[in-house]
């Protein structure tokens, strides 16, 4: 089956049927998110897993009520940064520097290159 005809057979969840995910098609999605391209990829966001019941319930009144919020096994909390700061422009360098294991000359210029601009941004500007 073809990619495209694949993303016209997807929909939205309407309702849970109370199956509990495996673990390993949670850790599948998360690895996905970390692999997706991104702007600078920086991966300006972080994920929360949320299998609690209670912080479900909790969000669920804040998300206009949705049974989803607090019917599904796993809910994923997208968090987007609210600004680009010195501090997580580096962490993700020296992560990615970390799992593969050396450094780049080039990833390092363009890590001085975001440095040099992105922290100075207000939050609003794009």
């Amino acid at each position: 089956m073809s990619f495209l005809k694949k993303l016209n057979e997807r929909y939205a969840t309407k309702a849970m049927n109370n199956e509990v995910i495996p673990q390993e098609k949670i850790d599948n999605i998360l690895e996905a998110i970390r692999l997706a391209p991104t702007s600078s990829g920086l991966q300006p966001f972080e994920v929360f897993v949320i299998t609690n019941k209670e912080l479900k319930a909790q969000i669920r009144e804040i998300a206009w009520n949705q049974s989803p919020v607090t019917d599904c096994s796993h809910l994923l909390v997208f968090a987007a940064w609210d600004n680009y700061t010195v501090d997580r422009i580096n962490y993700m360098f020296d992560l990615t520097n970390e799992i593969r294991g050396f450094k780049n000359e080039g990833w390092e210029n363009y890590r001085q290159l975001l440095l040099a601009s992105y922290p100075k941004r207000d939050a609003m500007q794009k």
